[in-house]
């Protein structure tokens, strides 16, 4: 983590201070991202993107060597996925107390509050960002959200199919031997009442219980999570824009992208980037997408939308204007919303660290009194100026 001060304001008992309150605050609330992978990205890289790889495992070798031969060498096969770094940022202002009296309760309780709310932040953003995959499972015969009722739970039955899932895609568990899920309140409710549940306390050996761990069932590791998923029902992408229309004869399958209708500013295309949404080709039919960026089409007032996944051939087909195909949001469930439980292996998300500075990367930002450096709270502008005599 790292604090910067501007110099008078901030003596070193209220440096280490709210240091030491930032780290309480802060790190262990991020319950989605414990388990992610990390990756750096430096500072000055020239580009807001960074790439995920995801490499294909290779297959059981049968043919034995011949004599004083040496075989083919082999490939490494990979996927990459693209993902843009997105600065967050809030702030308070304050009065002279602080200068007369240090650490009084008013300065700890609004560095409290914006430590809680950076865990928050982070940690929303990034389980957005997990929930968005396409790799979904539904009880039952279900095969669409917006059909899930209050009665639909989540039962051992589910968590076996998604076990056998996970294993026939190569995922590996983590190093206590157990695949690791994180649900809510409600989910925990439905699961502890099921007969395969063995909770915490059943355990033979407790000594090596993970924070916020409730228990398991077959393979599986749950831990609570305050900060859970929940699909409500949406009436807008973005703004007051309830859908995007697709522009063109098809999908392109080669660049996984579609174009679209409309014209985006920066900030709308960084408000979209990551987001969970439906493509939508009738009243019927509509495939759950992840977008994964948004480029200038090369024409005027179009815009191009690249989805970090595709499904089959036989439904991107359909993806055209004249089936006046649009992209909309997703939504709860027949007027119940759904509480999203994610069940996964080691890897299977990433963070990205700015910069190389840890995690979570967290900037204190401390002005003086009457300075003009109050009219940039966040230091996000800045000018370069030259003098000539």
């Amino acid at each position: 983590m790292n604090y910067s001060y501007s110099s008078g304001i901030a003596p070193t008992l209220l440096e280490s201070f709210l240091q030491r309150r930032a780290l309480e605050n802060v790190e262990p609330n991020l319950g989605y991202l414990t388990d992610a992978q990390m990756i750096d990205q430096p500072v000055n890289s020239g580009s807001k993107h960074v790439k995920f790889f995801r490499y294909t495992e290779l297959p059981a070798i049968t043919t034995p060597l011949a004599e004083g031969v040496t075989p083919d060498p082999q490939s490494l096969t990979e996927t990459a996925f693209s993902v843009m770094t997105k600065q967050y940022g809030g702030y308070m202002d304050y009065t002279d107390e602080i200068d007369l009296w240090h650490v009084d309760k008013k300065t700890v309780a609004m560095s409290d509050r914006l430590n809680r709310q950076a865990a928050l932040s982070i940690d929303t953003v990034g389980r957005d960002a997990i929930c968005a995959g396409l790799n979904v499972m539904f009880p039952g015969t279900i095969s669409a959200r917006g059909s899930i009722a209050g009665t639909d739970l989540i039962n051992y039955t589910m968590v076996k199919k998604a076990v056998r899932n996970l294993k026939k895609k190569g995922a590996q568990p983590f190093a206590d031997g157990f695949f690791h899920s994180k649900i809510s309140h409600e989910t925990y409710y439905d699961l502890s009442g099921d007969s395969h549940w063995i909770a915490v306390a059943q355990y033979q050996n407790d000594t090596r219980v993970q924070r916020y761990e409730l228990g398991t069932i077959y393979k599986v590791k749950f831990f609570e999570v305050d900060n859970a998923k929940v699909f409500d029902t949406e009436s807008y992408l973005y703004g007051t824009t309830a859908d995007l229309a697709a522009y063109g004869s098809n999908y392109n399958r080669d660049e996984r992208s579609m174009i679209i209708q409309e014209t985006m500013t920066e900030d709308v295309a960084r408000q979209l980037t990551g987001k969970l949404v439906y493509v939508q080709y009738s009243s019927t039919y509509k495939t759950l997408m992840c977008i994964e960026r948004i480029y200038p089409s090369g024409t005027a007032n179009k815009t191009k939308v690249v989805f970090r996944w595709q499904p089959e051939a036989s439904t991107t087909n359909n993806w055209t204007q004249t089936n006046t195909c649009k992209i909309v949001p997703t939504g709860g469930g027949n007027s119940v919303p759904v509480h999203a439980s994610i069940i996964y292996g080691q890897n299977a998300f990433g963070c990205v660290k700015l910069g190389g500075k840890g995690k979570p990367n967290i900037r204190i930002i401390v002005k003086p009194l009457g300075s003009s450096g109050t009219d940039d709270p966040l230091n996000i502008s800045g000018a370069c100026r030259s003098n000539a005599a």
